[in-house]
């Protein structure tokens, strides 16, 4: 098949792929409810004195060469309130597998502490494997979360310590775009490349078209490309030489080049979901609304990207269709429409069926992002109030406000009492909010994970924790109970405290 394609230079580059900036000085990264602004290195610490009344800094410097790889990050762990030594006696390989394995989509807060956790500058575990085990195991997750931005961030001055670290880093700059910068690094260093198929692509994409071909050509009579690869790189090089022609196999398994070369050339996609690492392309200008709409959706729920992006898909056009998304589309716009026009009764009516409508693909937060502050003074009915209430709960810069917000729900004026903190005046309703009120005030009796925080595994015992919140078991009282004890005995009070509310919230079925 290779020998039909004319060795002749063709144009370079990528349907749709945009070169973003992401200089590690000025690059930030949003989650739903804080934003996060990356330190210009990873290494730098800082000493503020006076001298004749003025302010001085004195910046010291410490090698990359000089940093373990595994307390590599990009959030001070003070800053989350988080010790240095969190991991403490764990083992990484433990530590490792317990981050890969963890849930995506699991409740707003759970996930966004969770990213917290692996954006983080710790140090390594004592119970120390391989350095970078614990890198690479972060970055995977954020990957299969489908947050690429962050995991860049981790890797972009790492990605040339080995050829795993820059493997990730190739992907992710497949999959946002950004691939010119990556291939340069690989040409420049050849013995990074993650394949011979990389190099084919990065040739191309530098305009060597004549030693892309001569690669590929190579590589193949040398049986070190598959027939597949063989195929699909040729008709990427010279497509209108297959014009015609069958499309190529979908591959077993979708890598990002394999992806990133069969959306150049159009080629149909096998109508499975993508994994959420896949999905950014579809945010670009470029893709149908559709599509924009289901990849917001996904990652918006994953914490890969801000609410405030997904309420600006709903809002991109009018919607031609009913049912499933559109359905969500309608009612959003629906109601910031009402919203805009201060009419209150509208809002009492709207704000009930959006929350339900949303609430059926686990987004009904997002309402929170839309509503406030706009809804703080409006005179709504009774249901709406109640909504009112508990999306200023879920909306941390207006939790206070449910000190003015009136409510005689018995569950709602639990919540209000977890609020405040007010633990006397907080009267249960049921076991899971008896379990909640326990671990809160720390009168949990002692656990399994509760002894792995004492014994200087606080870090594991978190995770392990999570993963409670996350699984199957974050409807039993028990369970719950026991995650949120560990959180507030590691010292995370205020997620424990975030995490009750939302438990009670979410979860619950009006």
């Amino acid at each position: 098949m290779f020998n039909r394609i004319r060795i002749k230079p063709v144009i370079a580059g990528l349907l749709g792929l945009v070169l973003a900036n992401t200089a590690w000085g000025n690059t930030t990264l949003t989650a739903p409810s804080r934003g996060f602004v990356l330190p210009s290195t990873p290494s730098q610490t800082t000493e503020t004195g006076v001298q004749r009344g003025l302010s001085t800094e004195v910046i010291s410097m410490s090698t990359l060469d000089d940093v373990r790889l595994d307390s590599i990050g990009v959030l001070p762990a003070a800053l989350l309130g988080l010790p240095a030594n969190f991991w403490g006696d764990s083992n990484s390989d433990t530590l490792a597998k317990l981050l890969i394995r963890h849930e995506v989509t699991a409740q707003p807060e759970v996930m966004a502490s969770f990213h917290r956790i692996l954006l983080a500058s710790l140090s390594p575990p004592v119970g120390q494997g391989k350095d970078g085990t614990l890198l690479l195991a972060r970055v995977d997750h954020l990957l299969a979360a489908g947050a690429l931005d962050q995991a860049e961030a981790l890797l972009d001055e790492t990605y040339s310590r080995s050829r795993a670290l820059f493997s990730r880093w190739f992907d992710i700059s497949l999959l946002t775009g950004r691939a010119d910068r990556a291939c340069q690094a690989m040409l420049t260093e050849p013995g990074l490349a993650p394949s011979l198929k990389a190099r084919i692509f990065c040739l191309f994409r530098a305009g060597d078209w004549s030693a892309a071909a001569l690669t590929l050509r190579s590589g193949y009579t040398l049986g070190k490309i598959s027939d597949a690869d063989e195929q699909l790189l040729a008709m990427f090089l010279d497509p209108d030489m297959f014009i015609g022609e069958p499309d190529p196999p979908m591959p077993e398994t979708l890598t990002p080049l394999n992806f990133t070369l069969r959306e150049a050339l159009a080629l149909p996609r096998n109508g499975q979901q993508l994994p959420l690492a896949y999905l950014h392309g579809d945010l670009r200008n470029y893709s149908g609304w559709r599509n924009r709409l289901v990849a917001a959706e996904r990652l918006a729920r994953s914490q890969a990207i801000p609410y405030s992006a997904l309420l600006e898909a709903y809002n991109e056009a009018r919607p031609s269709a009913s049912g499933g998304i559109w359905d969500r589309v309608r009612a959003v716009q629906s109601l910031r429409a009402a919203l805009a026009n201060h009419d209150a009764d509208a809002v009492s009516k709207l704000l009930p069926s959006a929350y339900q409508t949303l609430g059926e693909v686990g987004l009904q937060i997002v309402l929170a992002e839309l509503v406030f502050p706009r809804i703080i003074d409006m005179q709504l009915n009774e249901q709406a109030n109640r909504l009112r209430f508990r999306l200023a709960l879920l909306h941390k810069e207006h939790a206070s406000l449910t000190l003015r917000l009136g409510t005689t729900d018995k569950h709602d004026l639990f919540l209000a009492a977890l609020a405040r903190e007010e633990w006397v005046t907080a009267k249960p309703n049921g076991d899971l909010e008896m379990a909640i009120l326990d671990a809160l005030q720390g009168k949990t009796t002692r656990s399994r994970l509760g002894q792995m925080v004492q014994n200087g595994r606080k870090g594991e015992a978190v995770l392990r924790a999570m993963h409670l919140l996350a699984s199957e078991r974050r409807f039993d009282p028990v369970a719950i109970e026991t995650a949120i004890s560990v959180l507030v005995q590691a010292g995370m009070t205020e997620q424990a405290h975030d995490v009750a509310i939302q438990v009670l919230i979410l979860n619950r079925q009006e």
